[in-house]
Formats: structure tokens, C-alpha cells, sequence
């Protein structure tokens, strides 16, 4: 992130990448760190480091599953240390919604920062340089979520993190090529979330107003004569979401001061109503709400404490949140493959009833002794398989937040042990 008005929040924006050479100029793919600036939302991490990443897959500290990668964020703070000249942030997230409901633990952030004379980065801009790159200190990455690979796969031929991450390579890209065209372009993994470039611009002013204003706001109804809803549903904050949000019900509007404000701030401004990040680090004035804390969906499940960090002993101050409005940009390539499944389970779900009332009818007609067991054990699987299909039971893999609030180390320690 530039140098912008220290003390300003700053607003980030997806946009969409559109192509490889593009995907090139965002976060850290360029070694000309001149050119960096906001950062990226979803696809795979660009490693500021690339040398020493965790040796282990990041992991759920609820589930022990592993996370997906949300986004990072370039922002050098070497007003405080000059070892984080260069600095990036990078969120995980646990797509279990039983996890996202937990207040810690599926949610980890990742600290990377280095001075301006490093290994990696040239000093002036040299288009032949390489030393970025992993492949330059042996790393091996991931195929699939770009952490540090651990074993090469025979048979598929790329390095993986784990065994989780090899099935689904194997499952949703390597078997598929294999019976398929190979030319199609199949990209599509659930533990990957959809690539988009984080543009950071200043939020437009603002006029701080008081919860009792806020609580006045709270008895009207947001779109009293039904004409006031933008078009476009799944970008923009609405009343239902943020019902499902806070878990009000469907047919009342939250009297939660907090959430009105956080809706009005939201939803109060042009072009601003598509934000998926609030950006303020660490600002000095005293007296100020907005000057150390995020922008709240909810009055309940705000921490009481924010713990010094771990390897200093500094202060952990809020840096950035993200907003639910990501999710609609992470989750883009997911709903695509989810309409397409229901279109071609259903029919396939047509074509087993039929072959359930053929065999069902075979069964009545004919003699026990004359019906081979196999094909008893094979209609109650399919009968099992279409109701577990109907009763929605495919698990509940899905990224879901209200807002994340991030809180850093106000000294940007060179700590290699703590996360942010």
C-alpha cells in the first residue's frame, strides 16, 4: 500500500484480472517492488519471501483442516522498523461455517516484512532479475494452494502440501484431463478461491454520527416503498444480508445500533457500497472511535481485549478488516461450479428414479430366489445417494464471515514465531 494520508481510511475494491500477463503485475509476481501497490484477493499466495515459508500447511486450529488462502496486503511500515521497508500481510480462512461461528482459531494472519537491501528484490529495476521467485532457493510450491510443497506426486507429476490437497488435484483436474479433452481449461478447485486484483483508493468523508442517531435510523424500514434496492444483489449489502449476517430473522430489520451504522457507513455513500477491505494502521489521535477500532457488524462478539503480541511485548493495534462483501468475489468461481453441478446432477438424478422404478418394478414382478443379491445392494445405494442429495448433505464447506478484524504489532517486530 502507497503512502497515502496516514490517518484516512482507506477503501480496497476487487478487480478483475484480465489475463496472465495482468495477473503478473499484481502483488509481488514483479520484482519491481516500485510498481507494488493494494495487493490481491484469492487465487494463490505471491510470497514476499519466498525462501523460508512455513514448513507445514497453515490448518484450522478448530477443525485441524486446512485454510483457504483470502487475500494480502502490501503495507511497509518503516516508520517503525526499518526491517519492514517491505511488508505484506496474508489472511486464511477455514471454509467450514461450524468453524467461521467459533471467535478464534479460523481465522490466521501471516506477517512477512524485509528491509529495502534484501536478497529477493533488486535495489533499481532489472527486468533479467529472478531472485523472487521460489524456484530460485528450491522451493517447491503447492499445486494447489501455493504453500510450500512437501513431496512430488508420481503419478501426477506436481508437489502438494499434503495428501488433502493431491486428492483434490487428482479428483477435480488430473482424472478429468485424463478422460476429457485435454484441451479444455480446467481450473476449478474448492480449496482455491477466485483470483482478483485489491485496489486501494481513500474512502470519500464521512460524518461521524452518534448511536442515538444510529438507533433513530433503526426504526425505520430500509426500503419503505420497495423502489430504493440496487440491481446488483450480490455485490451490495442489503437487508437480507445483513439478517443472515447478524441472524435476525428474515422478516425484521436489525434495531442493532452497531449494525445500522456499520450499514449506513456502508451503503450511505457512492461508490463505495462494493468495498471488500477497510484499510486505517495504528492512527495517533486520541478521542476518536473510528481511530482504533473496525467497523463493526454487531454488537456482540467483540473481543474485550486485544493480547500484546507475542514476541515483543507491543501493543496489537486494528490495521484492516475484511468485508462480507469479498465473499461475493472469492466465492464467484464456486457458484458458477455449483449452478453447473445442479444442472447436470438433476439429470442424472431423472435418470436413477427411472432406473429405481425399473428395478423396483423387477423386483416386485419377480420371484425372490430369482433376484441376484447385487442388485438389492445396488438400488438401496442409489436410493441412499439421491436422498442425501435431496436432504442437501454435501457438508457445509463454504467461507462465511460477518466482518475480520485484523489488530498487528504496533512495533512490526522481526519476531519469527508470531503471526501478526
Amino acid at each position: 500500500m502507497s503512502q497515502k494520508r496516514l490517518h484516512a481510511v482507506q477503501l480496497g475494491f476487487s478487480v478483475d484480472l484480465e489475463d496472465d500477463e495482468s495477473r503478473m503485475l499484481v502483488a509481488h509476481h514483479s520484482q519491481n517492488w516500485r510498481d507494488w501497490d493494494g495487493g490481491q484477493i484469492g487465487g494463490r499466495p505471491s510470497w514476499l519471501q519466498p525462501r523460508d515459508l512455513p514448513t507445514e500447511f497453515l490448518a484450522c486450529r478448530n477443525c485441524d483442516e486446512p485454510l483457504c488462502f483470502l487475500c494480502q496486503l502490501y503495507a511497509p511500515a518503516d516508520e517503525v522498523n526499518p526491517n519492514a521497508f517491505h511488508r505484506s500481510l496474508y489472511v486464511f480462512g477455514c471454509p467450514s461455517q461450524a468453524c467461521s461461528k467459533e471467535p478464534m482459531g479460523s481465522i490466521r494472519v501471516l506477517r512477512a516484512q524485509l528491509p529495502r537491501q534484501n536478497d529477493f528484490y533488486p535495489e533499481e529495476k532489472d527486468e533479467t532479475w529472478a531472485m523472487h521467485l521460489p524456484e530460485a532457493w528450491d522451493v517447491e510450491l503447492c499445486r494447489v494452494c501455493g504453500q510450500r510443497g512437501k513431496g512430488k506426486c508420481p503419478i501426477q507429476g506436481y508437489h502438494f502440501c499434503g495428501k488433502h490437497h493431491q486428492r483434490e488435484h487428482k479428483k477435480f483436474i488430473f482424472d478429468k484431463l485424463q478422460t476429457l479433452s485435454k484441451q479444455l481449461d480446467l481450473t476449478f478447485l474448492p480449496s482455491v478461491c477466485a483470483e482478483s486484483e485489491l485496489v486501494v483508493e481513500e474512502e470519500p468523508g464521512n460524518p461521524e454520527q452518534s448511536e442515538e442517531e444510529m438507533a433513530k435510523k433503526a426504526d425505520k424500514v430500509l426500503f419503505p416503498d420497495g423502489n430504493e434496492k440496487d440491481d446488483n444483489e450480490d455485490k451490495d449489502l442489503e437487508q437480507e444480508d445483513l439478517n443472515a449476517m447478524t441472524g435476525a430473522a428474515a422478516d425484521n430489520v436489525s434495531t442493532d445500533p452497531v449494525t445500522m451504522a456499520f450499514y449506513d457507513r456502508v451503503k450511505g455513500k457512492e461508490n463505495v457500497q462494493e468495498q471488500v477491505l477497510r484499510y486505517l494502521r495504528w492512527p495517533q489521535e486520541e478521542g476518536s472511535m473510528e481511530a482504533s477500532m473496525p467497523l463493526w457488524i454487531k454488537t456482540e462478539h467483540q473481543p474485550d481485549k486485544i493480547p500484546e503480541c507475542s514476541c515483543c511485548g507491543a501493543e496489537r493495534k486494528f490495521e484492516f478488516q475484511l468485508m462480507p462483501q469479498m465473499l461475493h468475489y472469492l466465492l464467484k468461481d464456486h457458484e458458477i461450479h455449483r449452478a453447473r453441478s445442479e444442472i447436470r446432477d438433476s439429470f442424472r438424478t431423472t435418470e436413477v428414479k427411472e432406473a429405481i422404478q425399473t428395478a423396483s418394478s423387477i423386483m416386485e414382478q419377480a420371484p425372490a430366489e430369482q433376484i441376484p443379491p447385487d442388485f438389492a445392494d445396488a438400488k438401496e445405494k442409489a436410493v441412499s445417494a439421491i436422498r442425501s442429495k435431496l436432504m442437501g448433505e454435501t457438508g457445509d464447506k463454504e467461507l462465511s464471515w460477518g466482518v475480520v478484524a485484523v489488530y498487528t504489532c504496533t512495533a512490526s517486530c522481526d519476531g519469527e514465531k508470531a503471526e501478526a
